[in-house]
């Protein structure tokens, strides 16, 4: 597995969308956020107003990139717009329902659903995106996707089974002298 460079930074979940709602395997399909979505983003631009961040990184998913044009809109930050941040590609699923509890973990297990991006394949996009994103200056602001967070948590020694909610806007600390492990501390 791809290692993450060791410098901070904030990630952020895009706002609730219907599928979110509905509990549907959104993946590559472009759905935008819904009412509870906006105010989300809303509420994370005001939870996030007194850090400081140099750029916005986001996916390109109307989702992700609306969330972060929302986050910036009191800031005016560079903000750039990443196909390699993308939700994972999820073939069949997309837009079924999540009947199976099981499914995502299978997946990243290397049981990949037809017609969808391996997790394998997913997590080398979004790390070695990460990477290029990181080696800049400054402290970037990531909006994407749950899955996206997967193999930035496998990287840090996270626990991938971990929930991520909707934009709940999250600071992930690289070790330093003061602590040897990367920690993930909620932003409220």
């Amino acid at each position: 597995m791809t290692t993450l460079i060791e410098k901070s930074f904030f990630f952020l979940r895009h706002g609730e969308t219907d599928w979110n709602k509905e509990g549907r395997y959104q993946g590559q399909k472009d759905i935008p956020l819904n009412s509870t979505g906006l105010a989300q983003a809303e509420k994370a631009r005001d939870q996030l107003t007194n850090q400081t961040i140099s750029t916005i990184h986001s996916s390109s998913l109307s989702r992700a990139l609306k969330t972060a044009r929302i986050v910036n809109s009191k800031r005016d930050a560079p903000l750039f717009s990443h196909t390699s941040l993308c939700e994972c590609h999820y073939g069949e699923l997309e837009g079924q329902l999540k009947n199976d509890a099981t499914v995502d973990q299978r997946w990243r297990e290397g049981d990949t659903p037809t017609g969808a991006e391996s997790y394998t394949e997913f997590s080398a996009r979004i790390l070695k995106a990460l990477n290029k994103i990181l080696s800049a200056k400054g402290t970037v602001l990531v909006v994407a996707h749950r899955a996206v967070f997967w193999p930035i948590s496998e990287a840090i020694g996270f626990d991938v089974n971990s929930n991520l909610s909707n934009a709940q806007p999250l600071l992930l600390q690289a070790p330093s002298l003061q602590h040897k492990a990367w920690k993930v501390i909620e932003i409220s």
